[in-house]
């Protein structure tokens, strides 16, 4: 149940701009992933602590199905660089390796568009 209210007042703070509060929502729900199901490895641990303690980093949190999924994390734009930097020298220096890290950026989401037919497309 605990997630389920996690995922609400996620929601709210994202229609509020809230991202310090969803920030904090998503370091919980690692936590709980972590604690109460035990769904997370060491490797998404470090990952999530380093960047979740990275300044510019709002929160982040395991995710895919776990046990060696991914780690997302919320940042500025300005901060992604250095918080991407600061989880992989965390990581290296536990694991010896580098992570493989993925910047993204949000996009508009869903959308109704309207289909073109083509005039040269067969007519059906």
């Amino acid at each position: 149940m605990t997630e389920c209210r996690r995922v609400l007042d996620g929601a709210e703070a994202l229609r509020g701009g809230d991202l310090d509060r969803l920030g904090d929502l998503m370091g919980q729900s690692h936590r709980s992933s972590r604690d109460d199901y035990e769904v997370s490895i060491e490797e998404l641990d470090v990952l999530q602590e380093a960047a979740a303690r990275a300044d510019g980093c709002y929160g982040a949190r395991l995710t895919g199905a776990g046990f060696g999924g991914c780690v997302t994390a919320i940042t500025s734009e300005d901060a992604a660089d250095h918080v991407r930097e600061r989880t992989a020298v965390a990581f290296e220096r536990r694991f010896g390796r580098r992570p493989e890290i993925h910047t993204c950026r949000v996009g508009d989401g869903a959308d109704v568009v309207e289909a073109r037919q083509d005039a040269s497309a067969p007519q059906r």
